[in-house]
């Protein structure tokens, strides 16, 4: 019995799913380190974040034609696991039904599936309409799994981590996992007089660590952006990033957090979140929509507001307690008859 963990990562496609997906097969390899595991993928740029083949799992690149992907993955056999991390535009009608032919599948953060194609669903987060939840529910049952005790965290966003600086003298600006769209540039243009005003020293760091093609742009030779690290999100006054992966990462680290959205379905997921922390989260809309003078503006009064950006942090408490992973492997485990 194999597992597979199905995923992209480069191009349009940001790290927050293969980030997820190689922390689950982290807790996988940790619950059963006898089964074998397999990432399978359509870009060469997945094996950047989940690592080269020879430890605890092996990358195996496959086609683009989604019809094949049951046949291409290697040695895959009946009752060999699935799990997919996969945004909307890659369904392709009835074929993703024609995986649990093969598949006892597993589908991370897919509010739209039905249970003709899963087996489980896992809805990881507190951004889920209580409507969708309250029919998806009625519609799996026990095969839905959903809240904050499924986010997939990395085990060393919450290990390890000191207590938020209050007195913090930097704003992390971020894209998220991956730049596809050219946010960082964006945004330092955006943000830029804030330098040296507010707060004390301004730095932009921009998350993604890896080459081509998520080469790390620098519109300015002063060159604030870097690869990000958890020790910023840990230690900034404040963070704005785009909806995303990192939004949970730095609510996980109890940091005070703005976030914009690109699309309207995101905007829509954000505001959930911040209803549900408690204002922990602020999201201030979309990316289009926002005005470079407002933008500067509302965070030059948020940045000034200690007592606002502490109360951000306190509402964030006890919202995520970094065990999600182990939770999910533990059903996915289920499937295959293994207990953890």
């Amino acid at each position: 019995m194999t597992i597979y963990l199905r995923c992209d990562a480069g191009g349009s496609w940001g790290l927050g799913h293969a980030r997820r997906l190689h922390t689950l097969a982290g807790a996988l390899h940790a619950a059963a380190p006898a089964v074998p595991l397999v990432f399978v993928t359509t870009t060469a740029a997945l094996r950047d974040v989940v690592g080269p083949d020879g430890g605890a799992w092996r990358t195996h690149l496959y086609a683009t034609d989604y019809g094949a992907l049951a046949a291409t993955i290697l040695r895959a056999q009946p009752g060999d696991v699935l799990v997919l991390d996969q945004p909307p535009a890659w369904e392709r009608g009835e074929e993703v039904r024609h995986l649990r032919e093969t598949f006892r599948v597993v589908r991370i953060d897919a509010p739209w599936a039905t249970p003709e194609t899963c087996d489980l669903l896992v809805l990881p987060g507190l951004h889920h309409s209580f409507e969708t939840v309250e029919a998806l529910d009625a519609q799996f049952g026990e095969r839905l799994l959903v809240g904050a005790e499924y986010v997939l965290l990395r085990p060393e966003v919450t290990q390890g981590a000191a207590p938020w600086p209050v007195a913090s003298t930097f704003l992390l600006v971020s894209a998220g996992g991956s730049d596809p769209e050219a946010a960082v540039p964006l945004l330092f243009e955006m943000t830029r007089r804030l330098a040296g005003t507010c707060p004390e020293v301004f730095r932009l760091y921009a998350m993604g660590p890896l080459a081509a093609p998520w080469t790390v742009q620098h519109p300015d030779p002063r060159a604030w952006i870097t690869g990000f690290d958890l020790d910023y999100a840990r230690h900034a006054g404040l963070v704005l990033t785009l909806w995303g992966t990192t939004v949970y990462e730095a609510l996980a680290c109890g940091t005070p957090t703005v976030t914009l959205a690109r699309t309207a379905r995101e905007a829509a997921d954000a505001q959930r979140l911040q209803d549900a922390s408690g204002g922990a989260v602020q999201h201030w809309g979309l990316l289009a929509d926002v005005m470079r003078e407002d933008l500067c503006a509302r965070l030059t009064a948020l940045w000034r507001d200690a007592a606002q950006r502490k109360a951000m942090h306190h509402a964030s408490a006890g919202l995520l307690d970094g065990g999600g992973a182990g939770r999910v492997a533990a059903a996915v485990l289920g499937l295959t008859g293994r207990e953890s």
